[in-house]
């Protein structure tokens, strides 16, 4: 079974499992053992919760946190850090921790070489086309990981021409934000994600979050990406509330 480093911090909250998640039955301790500051596990807990859901790519929380607050084990996987403390984070290649038997995941893969506002750069640049193939080998990768539910989400992209068409496309004002963002989900044994707050306007509206010509108002910025990429809570909620009831 592939390896996973915890921080002490996260060891620390691995020990008091079932004081984090109080409908916890029982609870199968890690062996640990210390290597420069960072413990060694060799099983991931199991904790018997209503399901085991793994958020992949993610460091906000976002999705993370709402199934927490739902009552499942959730815990979050990427390369970076977590923004939130409330629950586990493993920082590592998401490829390691798959076949941990996950009872669902939500994947997050990094759109910069797959969406279409990016994509004509693949002409003028022949090494950020390869980005792009490798880009969707990581897609297919998570596609086809050994869960039984999945639900990958990723912008308007070459996914959609190169893999398949998504499941269904979600709106931040479907979910109760003044905001638009098209979000594409690739669904496997899961349901449609059912709007929970339409807001007035439909489609046609412009939204709080864009320009008078459409265009998304957030200015240049290091970390723009970063805001741009976070999962809106409304639509993080419906996935805990919807298909964590299953």
């Amino acid at each position: 079974m592939p390896l996973t480093w915890l921080t002490n911090t996260q060891r620390k909250r691995w020990k008091n499992e079932t004081a984090l998640h109080p409908h916890a039955q029982t609870f199968t301790p890690v062996r640990l053992r210390p290597s420069h500051r960072h413990w060694l596990v060799t099983r991931i807990p199991v904790v018997q919760l209503s399901m085991r859901v793994l958020v992949a790519c993610e460091y906000s929380g976002a999705v993370r946190d709402a199934f927490l607050r739902a009552g499942h084990y959730a815990a979050s996987c990427d390369l970076l850090p977590s923004d939130s403390p409330l629950g586990d984070h493993y920082q590592c290649d998401v490829r390691d921790i798959l076949d941990h038997d996950w009872d669902m995941m939500v994947a997050h893969p990094p759109c910069t070489y797959l969406c279409s506002s990016g994509l004509h750069w693949n002409k003028r640049r022949p090494e950020r086309a390869q980005q792009t193939e490798e880009a969707l080998a990581f897609v297919r990768l998570l596609l086809e990981a050994p869960v039984p539910r999945i639900a990958l989400e990723n912008p308007i992209g070459c996914i959609s021409t190169r893999i398949r068409k998504p499941d269904q496309v979600v709106q931040p004002w479907q979910y109760g934000h003044d905001a638009s963002k098209a979000t594409c989900l690739w669904l496997k044994g899961l349901p449609l994600l059912q709007p929970t707050d339409v807001l007035p306007g439909g489609k046609g509206a412009r939204r709080a979050n864009q320009t008078p010509s459409g265009q998304n108002r957030l200015p240049p910025s290091a970390d723009r990406w970063k805001i741009r990429s976070e999962t809106y809570s409304g639509i993080a909620d419906a996935m805990a509330q919807q298909w964590g009831n299953l």
